[in-house]
């Protein structure tokens, strides 16, 4: 039987303890009698350690995500919106990024489901500047608990980059000794699937992604969604239509490695999905578990908020469930009613642990999520 607990440790995509959790969920779903598929997938681990500037005193800076390595003496110069950052041609030196170029992240270079075009043109002047470096000075995240935040997280991007809450002490007429030290590797795992035919071919896709950012057990994000998807798939009766239980391997990584897999799977397979229904992040302690509908019917969605004496929750898009919305597919998105006011502040934090967790509301949601697919 598989335990919460299990699931709260630091699980990033391609790790050993992403591995751990692998062997878990197979071993687990395997006493259902489900089809396991597995899919073969490539990414990146991200390795990091002690980074700091120096300039009259050592201060420590954070590398950002799957950065690449950098150390010695540079000059500086700070750069605050795009205009001023268009006007520089070359610079052998640390670029310093703040206030509007650095109050959101960037999406990875060519993020496969979304890259909207003021990234891109980013990119696209700071890979022609070649700089030595890059420091972004940013502060509290919007969509998550972290407080300063990585401008980047690229496994693609060549340019060495970290992260500051302040260069309050540092004198930006001077150079600075940079240490970033960070490094990444290929590496292989799984994308997992757990089938269960039904009369039709259609797919209810039922998933929550099972990986989590480096340096948090993930508890909340999404820990809670994937042991709901367990409690789901153990009662889960006969259904008219075929039940594909995934837990996605890679919503918090660059690449997408096994959200990008299982839609190949699809098209190689002439698949269909009719819907889908997505947990992220629910069972908060103190909340309710919120469903958001997209692509539905008003009157089919009224129907099923009164037939299940659902919570309406607010629309977002950040989570797996996005990549099917687009493709105009009807979903379900699930997750604690105060996402917005109070749990989103512990994602990607190490704050973000069991005791977190009302397991109470994950076994009602398998129960409410069963009588919605029936």
């Amino acid at each position: 039987m598989l335990k919460f607990n299990d699931l709260c440790i630091e699980r990033p995509l391609g790790t050993l303890g992403n591995d751990t959790v692998l062997r878990l969920l197979k071993k687990s779903f395997s006493d259902f009698q489900y089809k396991t598929i597995e899919l073969s997938i490539e990414c990146t681990v991200w390795n990091s350690g002690d980074s700091y500037i120096e300039q009259n005193g050592k201060f420590k800076i954070f590398p950002s995500p799957f950065s690449l390595s950098l150390s010695g003496n540079f000059p500086v110069k700070c750069i605050s919106n795009i205009t001023e950052l268009k006007s520089i041609k070359e610079f052998n030196g640390i670029l310093i990024f703040t206030d509007e170029l650095a109050k959101e992240a960037f999406m990875p270079k060519d993020f496969p489901f979304y890259f909207p075009d003021e990234h891109r043109e980013v990119y696209k002047i700071i890979e022609e500047i070649n700089p030595n470096g890059i420091l972004a000075v940013t502060g509290k995240d919007t969509s998550s608990g972290l407080n300063p935040f990585p401008l980047f997280e690229d496994s693609n991007m060549e340019i060495p980059s970290a992260f500051v809450a302040n260069i309050n002490a540092i004198d930006r007429t001077k150079s600075i000794y940079i240490k970033i030290d960070s490094g990444r590797k290929k590496a292989k795992s799984k994308q997992l699937i757990f089938r269960k035919e039904g009369n039709e071919k259609e797919i209810i896709l039922i998933s929550a992604h099972m990986d989590s950012k480096y340096f948090t057990n993930g508890a909340l994000d999404n820990a809670s969604g994937v042991f709901a998807l367990y409690e789901t798939a153990k009662i889960l009766g006969n259904n008219k239509y075929t039940i594909e239980f995934v837990p996605f391997n890679g919503e918090e990584s660059p690449e997408s490695s096994g959200q990008l897999a299982y839609l190949q799977y699809l098209q190689e397979n002439n698949y269909i999905i009719k819907s889908v229904i997505n947990l992220d992040s629910p069972g908060h302690i103190g909340s309710e578990n919120a469903f958001s509908f997209y692509n539905y019917d008003e009157s089919a969605k009224a129907e099923l908020i009164k037939k299940n004496n659902l919570k309406e929750g607010e629309q977002w898009y950040s989570g797996d469930h996005g990549i099917f919305v687009f493709q105009e597919i009807p979903c379900i998105a699930i997750t604690s009613s105060d996402l917005f006011e109070k749990s989103i502040h512990l994602t990607h934090t190490r704050k973000d642990t069991p005791e977190k967790i009302d397991i109470k509301l994950l076994k009602e949601l398998g129960n409410t999520i069963n009588c919605i697919v029936s």
